[in-house]
């Protein structure tokens, strides 16, 4: 057995996931992308453990993953491999990859409130890193950043605190593209300005 050949039932479910709605209450093209949240109260948020962090960053990725709703084989298999390569996943078998996912894929249906729960509990500087490098990876996957992506991606990047220049950074690191990443966020408000 190949060891890709069990993730199979991955990719048909996250093919499954593409064509259902969790995704679609995300994303719509009638209204703008990943708008500025407001979360019921931020304040309120119970910190989360490194392992909630590191499942997280996987659902990150997997949004990042769907929002061309395709999912290739080779997709499919970078995903694993990128799970694979998180804080505490190194020997997670394909079927622990499988339940990750549907997991992830049932969490992210909850739309605003899920996103509002990244920006405010994903807190690990590094595995935001981790995070935005991971979307990154699969907002280009195919070559082209689409509004989707750009916005999905912006929103990461304020969520995370990242201002343009580290984002870009971190979006060549992902890619292999130096300054290919142009942050569609406004400017931060000028603090001298009275």
């Amino acid at each position: 057995m190949v060891p890709g050949d069990a993730l199979v039932h991955t990719r048909s479910e996250l093919q499954r996931l593409v064509e259902s709605t969790i995704l679609r209450s995300c994303v719509s093209i009638s209204k703008p992308s990943f708008p500025n949240l407001r979360c019921a109260d931020p304040d309120g948020v119970l910190p989360a453990t490194e392992e909630e962090q590191v499942v997280l960053v996987v659902e990150v990725g997997l949004v990042a993953a769907l929002l061309d709703r395709k999912i290739s084989r080779d997709k499919t298999e970078a995903l694993a491999t990128s799970i694979r390569l998180l804080p505490g996943m190194r020997r997670i078998t394909d079927e622990q990859v499988n339940l990750l996912l549907a997991r992830a894929g049932q969490r992210t249906s909850r739309s605003d409130a899920w996103m509002c729960e990244v920006a405010h509990r994903l807190t690990h500087p590094g595995l935001r890193r981790v995070a935005f490098r991971m979307a990154a990876m699969f907002c280009a996957w195919d070559g082209i950043i689409d509004d989707e992506e750009q916005g999905y991606l912006d929103f990461l990047a304020r969520a995370f605190g990242l201002d343009a220049q580290e984002a870009s950074k971190l979006f060549s690191e992902a890619t292999g593209h130096a300054d290919a990443f142009v942050s569609m966020l406004p400017p931060p408000p000028d603090s001298d300005a009275s």
